[in-house]
């Protein structure tokens, strides 16, 4: 993967984000970051990429580039310091020390995700939504020792939790290694060392054996795709959320993942985006 140089910058409309995601895809979905401001319609689109790539976005949208460097790069400040609390008594936390205190307690499942750049940390509709069916499937598996594969694991969220939750054998991977990097970051400061990770492209890579719960917070365009396969790695009476998807878009994707021989049991959606929850017959 090319190293990241440049920043491309453009402002567009609320009531256009939905047309841009789409169109920004073939840029990379996890180097896309939009910024909302408050009290206005308006939203700024950046893509962290290449100079190559900065030139296309140029050339074709339009907007502005920067150079951008990785090394002096700090994350923004995180405002918020009281945990997000989901469900099953799974906290996030942004705060290192009110997390270490929430920890002592021994009550629930605090989690700490720090503000780094890899998607996933626990404010996006999208990760919640994983979150919340994530933690009620947990309850209903009759096996204590349950297996978690997290396609697309960004900061690793979804497979800490899982692991919180009680599973065994967690697997995320992502194509980003940036990603894995901070992923591995997260487990090491939770001390959730079950969890393991691994560099791959979901569309090339064979996925080992079967899960009992399987992840997916990607893009549809990506989910089409790797369908068959995802769908094979399922265990029977397996568990499979998917998320990432656009509202719109969550008809057509029940469709084609029934077509392959799942029921579908909840879905959420938020505003713009939707999951689904899927169980194998």
């Amino acid at each position: 993967m090319s190293p990241i140089t440049h920043l491309w910058t453009r402002l567009t409309s609320k009531q256009h984000e939905d047309a841009w995601v789409e169109r920004l895809l073939f840029a990379g979905p996890e180097n896309l970051v939009i910024k909302a401001f408050p009290a206005s319609r308006t939203l700024r689109l950046q893509i962290y990429t290449n100079a190559a790539m900065s030139k296309r976005l140029v050339k074709l949208f339009g907007g502005s580039v920067r150079p951008f460097r990785m090394a002096t790069w700090k994350p923004p400040e995180i405002k918020r310091r009281k945990p997000l609390c989901i469900a099953g008594g799974l906290r996030l936390h942004n705060d290192r020390e009110l997390f270490l205190e929430d920890r002592k307690k021994k009550t629930g499942h605090p989690l700490l995700i720090p503000a780094e750049m890899a998607f996933g940390t626990g404010e996006h509709a999208t990760t919640r939504s994983c979150l919340r069916m994530l933690s009620g499937i947990a309850l209903e598996l009759p096996e204590k020792n349950w297996s978690f594969l997290d396609l697309g694991t960004g900061s690793g969220i979804l497979a800490l939790a899982a692991e919180l939750f009680g599973a065994q054998k967690i697997l995320g991977i992502d194509f980003d290694q940036r990603c894995i990097k901070v992923a591995r970051a997260n487990s090491k400061v939770n001390q959730l060392l079950k969890s393991k990770w691994e560099h791959a492209d979901l569309l090339q890579w064979k996925i080992p054996g079967t899960w009992q719960v399987i992840a997916a917070n990607i893009y549809s365009s990506v989910l089409s795709v790797a369908s068959p396969k995802i769908v094979k790695a399922l265990a029977p009476q397996g568990h499979l959320i998917l998320s990432g998807i656009l509202a719109c878009e969550v008809s057509e994707v029940e469709k084609l993942f029934c077509s392959l021989g799942l029921k579908k049991v909840r879905v959420i959606i938020q505003g713009k985006w939707g999951a689904l929850h899927f169980e194998k017959a």
